[in-house]
């Protein structure tokens, strides 16, 4: 007995010399916790040797150790997994009540930044706008963490300032996505403001945050003399024609931009002309994605037009538009001048065979033309089609032509076709004939 209670208070002093060292580690105390309890388990075996039972073991020191079994645990701490020790649930929980975190959240949230991760995925853990202000707080003099993902928290304005608060002062941070947070006029106001201090951010991600066009004006218009962003998604907001007129302007001026997502807005013809005439000015944009914006003949025109004038764009995206084969022939035209398109989306539009062999012959008459993907959903196939795709590949080996459908409604995939000396020297080898025997054959027939 006497020597079971000497080797469980050495192991202790141990274990709490450990803890102290550590104290900044989440983890580190969790495992110490659990090895505690795998003591006590041991010391309880040598009790029992000598008919001596007990719930709790108390030390010289007067603290009492608890038994860590799950079904003394409060569900809450239960599902958090990082809090152990019962005497330290209450404090915890009101320690996330006070910064707006759910014990989950803020059980991963100390986690990783105990760990030095350099990613901080926070998505849709509830944190709400208080929990992104402490996060944001928590962040600002952290040297590890490089990409913050706060999408589906429901921060809105609140915890988007926070962030801005955080960006201007954090030079370490290159990514952050924002989505589907309710962000607002004042949120995106102030990450604007972010932006004319901030020179380290590459990446930003507002999409689905219902933004209108006048939510964007002002962000907008800092991004005509930002140089560092580089990829920006504005997708799933709402954008119409006057968004889409501080957008054009934006593109016209912006140097630093290489991405820019703005599908699934309302932007329409007159929207997307705006978009367009700014196209034209650009010379670093590289992808561009215009899907889902009611697209028509006159915007498919606008962008024939800025593909003309355009040297840089290298992936266009016009999937699921308004798009007819009178606007497909415009594209098509613009392609045969345009010598740095590499993709192109455009299915799920209102094209029929006659546009999609449009767009084909404008490329064989390209000789220079880059493109070596083009994506026609829901165009079906036809022998026009495939003879001229078989062209386009016989010249460009690396082209594709994808998602075209069958009569059937399938996707159709295109399948190379044999070379016929091969097919030939295949039925003479499985009929065991000789290219002698067949001319003796043909001799006899003469």
């Amino acid at each position: 007995m006497t020597e079971a209670r000497e080797r469980w208070l050495k192991l202790l002093r141990a274990a709490t010399r450990r803890r102290n060292y550590k104290k900044s580690r989440a983890v580190s105390e969790t495992n110490l916790l659990i090895n505690l309890n795998r003591i006590l388990d041991t010391y309880d075996e040598d009790l029992k040797s000598d008919d001596v039972i007990v719930e709790n073991a108390t030390l010289k020191t007067g603290k009492t150790i608890h038994r860590l079994d799950r079904k003394d645990r409060h569900q809450e701490v239960q599902d958090a997994c990082q809090i152990h020790d019962l005497s330290l649930r209450e404090s915890f929980l009101k320690s996330c009540e006070h910064v707006g975190i759910p014990p989950l959240a803020m059980t991963y949230f100390l986690d990783r930044m105990a760990s030095a991760d350099t990613e901080l995925i926070m998505r849709n853990l509830g944190i709400g706008p208080t929990g992104a202000v402490a996060v944001a707080d928590a962040l600002a003099r952290n040297k590890s963490v490089t990409r913050l993902d706060l999408s589906l928290n429901n921060i809105q304005d609140k915890g988007a300032a926070a962030v801005a608060k955080l960006l201007e002062v954090n030079s370490l941070i290159n990514d952050v996505n924002l989505s589907e947070n309710k962000i607002g006029k004042d949120g995106a106001e102030a990450l604007g403001n972010m932006l004319t201090v901030n020179d380290s951010l590459v990446r930003i991600d507002l999409s689905r945050n219902r933004l209108s066009d006048d939510d964007i004006q002002f962000f907008s218009n800092v991004l005509q003399t930002e140089d560092s962003l580089s990829v920006l998604d504005l997708s799933h907001n709402s954008f119409g024609i006057t968004g889409g007129e501080y957008l054009g302007e934006m593109i016209g001026n912006n140097t630093s931009l290489r991405e820019l997502n703005l599908g699934w807005n309302r932007l329409g013809d007159e929207g997307v002309k705006q978009i367009c005439t700014g196209l034209k000015e650009n010379r670093t944009l590289e992808k561009l994605d215009l899907c889902w914006n009611e697209i028509g003949h006159e915007g498919a025109r606008c962008v024939a037009e800025s593909l003309e004038n355009n040297g840089k764009i290298l992936e266009l995206n016009l999937n699921n538009n308004r798009i007819t084969d009178r606007g497909m022939e415009k594209i098509a035209r613009s392609l045969e001048l345009n010598e740095t398109l590499k993709v192109v989306k455009i299915g799920y539009n209102l094209v029929t065979v006659e546009g999609a062999c449009a767009l084909l012959r404008s490329l064989l008459k390209n000789s220079g033309s880059a493109v070596e993907e083009v994506r026609m959903a829901e165009v079906e196939v036809n022998s026009d089609i495939r003879e001229l795709y078989f062209r386009l590949k016989i010249r460009k080996p690396r082209f594709n032509l994808l998602e075209l459908s069958t009569a059937s409604g399938d996707f159709y995939h295109f399948v190379k076709p044999e070379n016929p000396m091969n097919v030939l020297d295949d039925y003479l080898k499985r009929n065991r004939l000789t290219y002698h025997q067949c001319r003796s054959i043909d001799e006899e027939d003469d």
